[in-house]
């Protein structure tokens, strides 16, 4: 007879059986919701059987089981699959018993009800153990889209709501193996939400004072998450919302992590964690991804999916010359530099990292003193006519002149979002760009000219900012044949106020070109794009990069979009252009603008006025005379065509 794998017992056996009965389940009798529950996951499943099943001591017992007659409600928990099922998170899914070694002599595979498939789905109660499993079986191979899959995980969440709501029964006479005491069923009535498990923030502090004023040694670690969109939930959906997507977050915490972690509120977007006993450094690291996993599902508020993501702080405790305040600090060094990523993630706070967030303090320091005091500027990057290779517009982009050297955005956009400036970064940059339309405007003034600035969520989501937007623009007297441009990425598409929308129409009553940037790479609903008063769409660079390739798909995708923006009667303006290449193919394609390193980097404000002369002026016949050269030089300010006369003229007569 072929072997048979018995399941092994969980590290936590004891305290999850304590779980088990605290619920008041154990033999109770059928109920209409259980059965229902089966009747559906079969159904999502497309199996002959569905089962709600809880692992006792010494067996497995069915609170609900339908599509097969059973002649018992238990059966022995050495040959359970379920057994098999509670010692992971994720779902157990064998497509075929007979294939498996750890099933294939099992008797409930070779005898009754001659299981061939089998998908577990674990029942994960509120404080982080497996009780059981909702488990679907067919009598043939078969296999579980990831649809399916989805569906009866959430099925199996709703199962673990529906034990644990249940009222504490009283037990029939006698108490099984392992069975505890009769009142630990009383704790089921009892239950406390997640947030009410929570501690406060000022209990935190005293029990980390506490910790450190004992110096016993007892080495621990301190976790601190920050839930990236509790703010934006609470501003667009309001504070119920908001409370009900930190309960969510806490009941995930809860059974992520060991029993013997605490937890406390310790702001309203962020839980701080205590891990007692905890000094190895993989081992905290693989329960805060353990945490991000378990965070990794959208939270769902009716028809709304919200981002669960989350960013960790970690710290361990060293316990020399520490403190509950220089624990927290650590901690939250290391949550910003989680937080400056785009994804959940997580940072340890070392000596190294502490040093580098300390440089990270006073370069965020210095980046609000010199958005206080203006001193970031404007660097242009031309927009040019594919056919012509003439200037007719520029993209305005911040720099940050520091410490001798121009930073780029990347360098200092995360300090933008970080300190909550970047709408005010926005209107320093576009103000600056602005004032210098008049000088742009001479070398050129019969052309027809655009100046484009970016328009961050920051500056989109604050009514404020956007009036003080609006005042800039009618302060402002814009040279005759320019137009202001403003680019918004296609997050824009979230925002459904009217508020949001009337501000877009008074952008437009105001002469203002509306552009949608990066398009193709965020999130896009054709839908609200022609609901939108947006007139330009900038093709992403992502897209002309790939035009260098040898493959033929991202050429056949550019050209769909470029026809569906066509039909629409968007006008175009591809980014990122670097060779001749790329600008032949996009001309080629009715792409009429452009702008990248093909044409020139993004140049500060004189070099722009001087790209614009030197298209402008033309080299006149080589004068005679060096005086009337000089006059001519005198004439145009700056570097320009007539000083490179000068200078050749000088040396040819050896003046």
């Amino acid at each position: 007879m072929t072997a048979m794998q018995e399941p092994a017992i969980p590290a936590d056996e004891h305290a999850r059986l304590l779980e088990l009965y605290s619920l008041g389940v154990l033999d109770t009798g059928a109920e209409a919701r259980f059965d229902d529950i089966s009747e559906l996951a079969r159904r999502i499943a497309g199996t002959e059987i569905g089962i709600v099943s809880l692992v006792d001591a010494n067996r497995q017992w069915f609170k609900s089981c339908v599509g097969a007659p059973l002649a018992q409600q238990e059966t022995p928990r050495r040959i359970s699959f379920c057994g098999h099922t509670i010692l992971q998170r994720d779902p157990l899914i064998v497509d075929d018993c007979l294939e498996d070694p750890r099933f294939t002599g099992n008797p409930l595979v070779s005898g009754d009800p001659h299981i061939r498939f089998y998908a577990g789905f674990p029942l994960i109660t509120a404080r982080g153990f497996a009780v059981g499993s909702l488990c679907v079986i067919s009598r043939a191979p078969h296999q579980l889209d990831q649809q399916q899959i989805d569906s009866l995980t959430r099925l199996a969440l709703l199962t673990v709501r529906q034990l644990e709501a249940l009222p504490a029964a009283a037990r029939p006479p006698g108490r099984r193996q392992g069975q505890e005491p009769e009142h630990l069923g009383e704790a089921s009535s009892q239950r406390l939400t997640s947030l009410e498990r929570l501690i406060s923030r000022d209990q935190m502090v005293q029990m980390l004072d506490l910790l450190f004023r004992m110096d016993v040694g007892s080495p621990f670690a301190v976790m601190r998450c920050r839930f990236r969109d509790y703010e934006r939930i609470n501003a667009t959906l309001g504070g119920r919302v908001a409370e009900e997507f930190i309960n969510e977050a806490a009941r995930r915490m809860f059974a992520a992590l060991p029993r013997a972690a605490t937890i406390a509120r310790f702001a309203d977007a962020e839980l701080v964690v205590l891990l007692p006993f905890q000094q190895d450094q993989p081992a905290v690291e693989r329960l805060a991804e353990r945490l991000i996993a378990f965070c990794g599902q959208p939270y769902r508020n009716g028809s709304q999916a919200l981002s669960m993501g989350v960013a960790i702080g970690l710290s361990l405790c060293r316990q020399n010359d520490q403190n509950a305040e220089s624990i927290l600090a650590d901690t939250s060094m290391a949550l910003r530099m989680a937080s400056r990523r785009t994804a959940s993630a997580c940072c340890l706070i070392d000596a190294d990292a502490r040093v580098a967030a300390q440089q990270i303090y006073r370069l965020e320091s210095d980046f609000r003193d010199a958005v206080a005091g203006k001193v970031l500027v404007p660097y242009l990057q031309p927009v040019v006519d594919l056919a012509s290779s003439e200037t007719v517009g520029f993209e305005a982009l911040a720099r940050w002149p520091h410490n001798s050297e121009v930073l780029q955005p990347s360098h200092f956009l995360p300090l933008g979002l970080e300190t909550g400036l970047t709408g005010e970064l926005d209107l320093l940059i576009l103000e600056k760009a602005l004032a210098a339309l008049p000088l742009l405007a001479q070398p050129i003034p019969r052309r027809e000219m655009t100046m484009s600035a970016n328009l961050s969520g920051t500056l989109l989501e604050d009514p404020q900012l956007r009036e003080r937007l609006l005042n800039l623009i009618d302060e402002t007297q814009i040279p005759p044949g320019w137009t202001l441009q403003v680019e918004l990425l296609e997050d824009i598409f979230q925002y459904k106020d009217a508020a949001f929308d009337v501000f877009l129409e008074a952008l437009v009553q105001r002469g203002v070109r509306i552009a949608l940037d990066d398009f193709g790479t965020g999130y896009s609903s054709l839908a609200r794009l022609i609901s939108l008063p947006i007139q330009v769409v900038k093709v992403d660079q992502t897209f002309v990069t790939r035009l260098s390739g040898q493959q033929d798909s991202p050429r056949t995708l550019l050209r769909t979009m470029l026809t569906m923006l066509q039909d629409l009667g968007m006008a175009t303006i591809a980014e990122g252009v670097d060779c001749g290449a790329q600008r032949d193919w996009l001309l080629q394609n009715g792409v009429a603008k452009a702008q990248g390193y093909l044409f020139s980097p993004p140049v500060p404000v004189a070099e722009a006025i001087e790209q614009l002369q030197q298209q402008e002026f033309r080299p006149p016949a080589l004068p005679a005379d060096p005086s009337r050269l000089r006059a001519l030089r005198r004439r145009l300010p700056g570097r320009s065509w007539a000083a490179d006369l000068l200078r050749r003229f000088s040396r040819g007569r050896g003046d």
